[in-house]
């Protein structure tokens, strides 16, 4: 009964990546082939952030929370986000290689570009952060950069999905710095946190862990 339970949380969260990354698609299709920024200020002072963007292309209400990571009460209220989500964005689509958004056509290897991945609700208990309440990540850089945020929700797996479109359910690579190249290093399942593991027009070596 329990391995079912994981199979339809996956399943559930497979539909839901879908769905976002159908969403974005279009947006990008509207907005010379470029994603929205990850969170911006509104003229009134307060925070939104990229799913915010989407409300055009997908019912918000059926985005739904990852049944085995959901998101709590924490850094979306503190920074007046009006969404949460249990997915996050790969932050590299905008203002990390030049400033403002990443040209999506000038990706080389799409099918090898983590688009999405599962995050959400910071796991807490940490030894070093035994108190700290939780937090939504919204972004996504690199599973090594802060485990809590990725934990892997479903049985060591997570689903991701790729910028063409197509998903998977991985065991993460890359948990700690060792031998990994957090810029554009394996993700899992051949997926990568940049460009198939190359820089751009850089493809002739190894791709890098």
């Amino acid at each position: 009964m329990q391995l079912r339970s994981y199979q339809m949380g996956r399943v559930r969260c497979q539909t839901n990546l879908r769905r976002l990354s159908m969403a974005l698609l279009l947006y990008a299709q509207d907005h010379d082939y470029r994603f929205p920024p990850p969170d911006y200020r509104t003229p009134a002072g307060g925070y939104r952030t990229w799913v915010d963007l989407l409300r055009m292309y997908i019912d918000r209400q059926r985005i739904l929370e990852c049944p085995w990571n959901p998101v709590g009460d924490g850094k979306h209220k503190q920074k007046g986000f009006t969404f949460r989500c249990s997915y996050a964005l790969n932050a590299r689509f905008w203002g990390h290689f030049l400033p403002g958004p990443f040209p999506i056509e000038n990706v080389e290897m799409p099918g090898g570009t983590v688009l999405l991945v599962e995050a959400g609700l910071r796991r807490t208990g940490s030894p070093f952060e035994p108190a700290a309440p939780p937090w939504i990540t919204h972004t996504y850089w690199d599973t090594g950069a802060d485990p809590l945020a990725y934990p892997s929700p479903h049985n060591r797996r997570m689903n991701i999905v790729a910028l063409d479109g197509h998903i998977q359910t991985i065991f993460v690579a890359h948990y700690g710095p060792a031998n990994h190249d957090a810029e554009y290093g394996h993700l899992g399942g051949g997926v990568f946190n940049w460009n198939g593991g190359f820089p751009n027009g850089d493809t002739s070596g190894a791709p890098r862990e």
